[in-house]
């Protein structure tokens, strides 16, 4: 019965053995899929799989810019390392996450298992989830990943701000729940399996900022600091002449009395906006907002998404409202 419906399309084999409803899967959004595919994949494994990198970042509820492909796990031995890719299935509207098993640093040989401490989640009875300690994950990942994604990361660290899913177990993102300082996040280099890594991992601390209040900010920011632009003043506040608050800008160029904001899709998103009021009331609420900021003189630079991708787009946008280059 089971087969029948996975080879009509009614089912999608997500792993052997663990299957999803079709309309359900194809309706989920990547992050959700990718935390299922992470789930049934330690479910059906003779042992507890460890996952690690990019992978583990995401089950910890830290947000990246560019999602990973594959599921990323340590091979039990060198021998086991390597990928496999899944094809997608009859009825499934996107491919089957794959694997990829990677070896375990040399430099962390000697390190006992308590300190190397995976954090484990029960997800049944003989079945875990675990994911490689995340001070030992961030030490191998953030010196590898794109600058982008490095600082997103370094800032929702350091901001306590979390991605959240309906896949991710509550444990997990329990576990995050407390701000790193930049010490806690430069101290991180000391276990970089390589001098050029733990350089790499200074940078990232240097540039990380605790008042990004969005994926989208931290990546606004990478992006000004390469087109080259004065870097501007974060979550600046907007008071009135008699000490009201009138808003918190993402972006704030004081000389020119200019506010940049970083407009994601995601803030008027109803249950999935950073307010998780439904879309009417919030887009009001920041019309009203934006009026009474205006009032003061302040005018606004607005960007999206696709502005940076494609930084020409911004780069236009700043320049055309004044901003100088360093």
């Amino acid at each position: 019965m089971v087969f029948r419906k996975a080879r009509s399309g009614e089912l999608i084999r997500v792993r052997p053995g663990v299957f999803a409803p079709a309309e359900p899967w194809n309706k989920a959004s990547r992050d959700d899929r990718f935390c299922a595919s992470a789930a049934a994949l330690a479910l059906t494994c003779q042992t507890d799989p460890v996952f690690c990198r990019e992978t583990a970042l995401l089950l910890y509820g830290l947000p990246l810019v560019n999602r990973p492909a594959m599921l990323t796990l340590r091979a039990s031995s060198t021998s086991m390392a390597g990928s496999v890719k899944r094809a997608k299935p009859k009825g499934a509207a996107w491919p089957i996450f794959g694997e990829r098993r990677i070896s375990v640093p040399r430099a962390w040989s000697d390190l006992s298992a308590a300190q190397q401490n995976p954090f484990r989640q029960h997800l049944f009875p003989g079945s875990s989830m675990v994911l490689e300690d995340l001070r030992l994950c961030l030490a191998d990942t953030l010196p590898r990943l794109p600058w982008e994604d490095a600082i997103v990361v370094a800032d929702a660290l350091l901001s306590g701000l979390r991605s959240t899913s309906a896949s991710m177990p509550a444990a997990m993102n329990a576990a995050m729940a407390t701000p790193w300082t930049v010490q806690d996040l430069t101290s991180l280099a000391n276990s970089c399996t390589t001098q050029k890594a733990a350089h790499r991992l200074r940078q990232i601390a240097a540039f990380a900022s605790p008042l990004s209040g969005s994926p989208g900010e931290s990546w606004s920011r990478v992006v000004i600091d390469r087109l080259g632009f004065e870097p501007p003043e974060l979550q600046h506040q907007v008071r009135a002449v008699d000490g009201r608050l009138l808003g918190i800008l993402d972006f704030w160029w004081k000389g020119l009395r200019l506010a940049g904001e970083f407009d994601g899709k995601r803030k008027y998103a109803g249950s999935n906006s950073y307010s998780g009021r439904d879309v009417d009331p919030v887009i009001l609420d920041e019309k009203l907002r934006s009026e009474r900021i205006q009032e003061e003189g302040i005018r606004f630079v607005r960007w999206m998404w696709d502005d940076l991708t494609s930084p020409c787009r911004l780069e236009a946008k700043l320049l055309r409202a004044g901003v100088p280059r360093h």
